[in-house]
């Protein structure tokens, strides 16, 4: 008992101390402020509308109100504060690594083979990214749970507590007259691993292959089936006549009642249920936010191409992580269609038949060594999700995608190793030596990679240096530059970003930003016509639609401004920031033709109604809205209200203004100005 819980005091230290400097780091400017910054039901704090938000609401294309509830709570106890929320992942991934390793010693009894792959996993720096960067909380989140229900699934299918465990073990010198509870009743655990399961799924909806998980573990190390034709272990004629070879030795003295195979799967059919239901909740979601490609934009040839490098890569990685970033592109063509340009087509069939034949040798060696097939398949399956197969965004891959799939292959390793090597005391001793060598290495090189993780500049840097051409950490490093004030780089690695992929549209809207605050006639032609490209390339793009709303009206075209916000919308019906902008060039504009209160108080209402009247600039457009209308009552009230969220929120500007126009409206005038000073909506 002192044994393990030094060790997972030593889990936890190091993995606290291997990470500590993320206290200091800032946000990352992709994601990040949707949680943090930008998202109103977050800085709320918590009350009962924000925890219907967290249930309810999807943030960037993910539904996944554990993980979002976890941030309403934060900003509850320390606010907007970057450094807390950094120590938070990084606390719970101290807790994973010691989960993992109670998980391993209760099911295997194997305390420093355990103890090993629970440090590999906590201090390799393929973690760092789950780890330092605050929106993917969800991955720690979500690991979390996924341990807890398969700790609490090993609990049930050994049908016995820890008080108990000893007794299966030594059932001659410890006979168990009094079975507790929970032997009598392991469908409590049962349960237990059903609630973190879902609780797993609500936090990412990664955790949808833990059913094909629990069928692995029955196999190895719980032992519940045996090598006699797919018998689950404790079968009379299994228990009566074990077959040499047959895994795991002892398994009949386990107290597993008689059943076949297909019990095991009738079993687990509540989890299969879950998954089914957040897959599709998922696909949904995504598919309604346009974070999914479809097969026109990347075809399943390519897919396939991009699985096969990917599931090797990973692998790779795994031995020797180096040049790691935080953004792997597809490669994309002068047409702008994606294509995989990584390996010639006799590599990529090469590396295919390696994977088949890797998969083949631990179906073979399944009998006498399954821990090798149970890890094998453990990331080949729980990959699956996040392989490609259905593609979310444009990245090729990511090193937050191996926080779970590449447990299984280090727990094959390292019992193979462990198994092979040579008994000599000499020999271990050298064994023991080389695995301290490489855990050192693994925390000083994921010590090195967790500096880039300071802030987006200094990550941006980090990825185009060492993956290349790279659009889209050209523009995240547009956007650090840009926040910090030198706007002319930020413009060149906009410029970088829209060169190297015309279809990072972000880019394009951040340029006519910035080329809005300077004025440059020329330059608007010039965003004009690269709009109008790319509403060509893809039709009824909403970016593109926003862009040339904000520069037709400073090419005096203001009719067409009108006509791209309208059709912006009729892209995304419930875009609150699109909505806004027509809304305030309905209430405001300077040329009576283009004006229409009532058009535009249908439009300002529904757009404070998605963001729960908690934006400042929409609720002012609201007011506008109603004196435009001739309600000037209403405008009144709600540009108290607009001055009232200014003052709360420091938004010092946004309360002038307020102020000045509540004066207009006290006097029954209605506020207009020229179009071309219409704020532009964030795509």
């Amino acid at each position: 008992m002192r044994l393990k819980i030094f060790i997972c005091l030593l889990l936890a230290g190091v993995t606290l101390a291997i990470y500590w400097p993320a206290r200091n780091f800032d946000m990352f400017r992709r994601d990040d402020p949707s949680f943090l910054t930008d998202n109103p039901e977050v800085r709320s704090g918590l009350n009962g509308h924000s925890v219907v938000w967290a249930m309810t609401g999807v943030v960037v294309a993910n539904w996944h109100p554990v993980t979002s509830l976890s941030f309403v709570l934060g900003h509850q106890f320390w606010g907007t504060n970057p450094g807390a929320e950094h120590m938070v992942n990084v606390a719970i991934h101290a807790l994973n690594a010691v989960l993992l390793f109670l998980l391993l010693k209760r099911t295997t009894d194997a305390c420093w083979r355990s103890a090993v792959v629970a440090a590999l996993f906590a201090w390799h720096p393929l973690r760092v990214e789950s780890v330092a960067w605050i929106a993917e909380r969800k991955d720690v989140l979500s690991v979390f749970f996924f341990l807890l229900t398969l700790l609490a699934y090993a609990r049930y299918a050994q049908g016995v507590t820890s008080d108990a465990w000893q007794v299966t073990r030594k059932p001659a010198t410890v006979p168990a007259t009094n079975p507790s509870p929970v032997t009598r009743h392991p469908s409590l655990f049962y349960g237990l691993a059903l609630v973190f399961f879902a609780l797993g799924l609500m936090s990412k909806a990664m955790l949808v292959t833990v059913p094909f998980v629990l069928l692995l573990l029955d196999v190895w190390p719980l032992g519940r089936v045996t090598s006699d034709k797919w018998r689950v272990a404790g079968d009379k004629k299994t228990a009566s006549q074990p077959r040499k070879g047959a895994w795991p030795r002892g398994a009949a003295l386990r107290g597993f009642t008689p059943s076949t195979f297909n019990h095991l799967l009738f079993e687990k059919w509540p989890f299969f249920a879950l998954a089914a239901v957040v897959s599709v909740i998922t696909f949904m979601v995504q598919h309604s936010e346009a974070a999914t490609l479809s097969l026109e934009h990347l075809g399943p040839g390519i897919r396939l191409e991009n699985i096969i490098v990917s599931y090797l890569r990973y692998l790779a990685w795994t031995v020797w992580p180096t040049n790691l970033a935080a953004y792997y592109s597809f490669p994309i063509d002068s047409h702008f269609h994606f294509y995989l340009a990584l390996w010639p087509d006799w590599e990529i069939g090469a590396a295919a038949l390696l994977l088949a034949c890797v998969s083949a040798l631990c179906l073979v060696q399944i009998v006498r060594r399954p821990y090798l097939a149970v890890g094998w398949f453990w990331y080949l399956g729980t990959m699956v999700p996040v392989i490609g197969l259905v593609q979310v965004g444009s990245q090729g891959m990511a090193d937050r995608y191996t926080y779970i799939p590449l447990i299984g292959p280090v727990i094959s390793l390292v019992w193979l190793v462990s198994e092979k090597w040579p008994s000599r005391i000499l020999l271990r001793v050298l064994l023991t030596s080389l695995t301290t060598v490489i855990l050192a290495g693994c925390i000083l090189q994921t010590r090195y990679q967790l500096q880039f993780w300071k802030d987006t500049e200094s990550l941006s840097r980090h990825t185009v240096e060492v993956t290349g051409e790279n659009p889209r950490a050209e523009y995240k490093m547009g956007l650090a530059l840009e926040q910090k004030g030198d706007i002319h780089q930020a413009m060149l690695h906009y410029h970088n970003a829209m060169i190297m992929q015309p279809t990072v549209k972000e880019a394009f809207w951040a340029m006519g930003r910035l080329l809005a605050q300077e004025g440059k006639e020329e330059k608007w032609i010039d965003m004009e016509k690269t709009y109008s490209l790319l509403l060509k390339i893809e039709l009824d793009d909403f970016t593109s639609h926003l862009g040339l709303a904000t520069t037709l009206p400073h090419l005096g075209r203001t009719d067409e401004a009108v006509t791209q916000l309208k059709a912006a919308l009729r892209t995304c019906p419930d875009a609150p920031g699109a909505m806004n902008n027509l809304a305030w060039t309905l209430a405001t504009s300077e040329e009576a033709r283009l004006r229409d209160g009532v058009q535009a108080v249908k439009y300002a209402e529904r757009a404070c109604e998605l963001t729960h009247y908690r934006e400042t600039i929409m609720v002012g457009t609201l007011a506008a809205a109603y004196a435009e209308a001739g309600r000037f009552d209403e405008a009144i009230s709600t540009a108290q209200k607009a001055c009232a969220l200014a003052s709360e929120s420091g938004e010092q500007e946004l309360l002038q203004k307020n102020q000045e126009l509540l004066a207009l409206y006290r006097k029954h005038q209605p506020y207009h100005e020229a179009i071309e000073k219409l704020v532009p909506a964030a795509p």
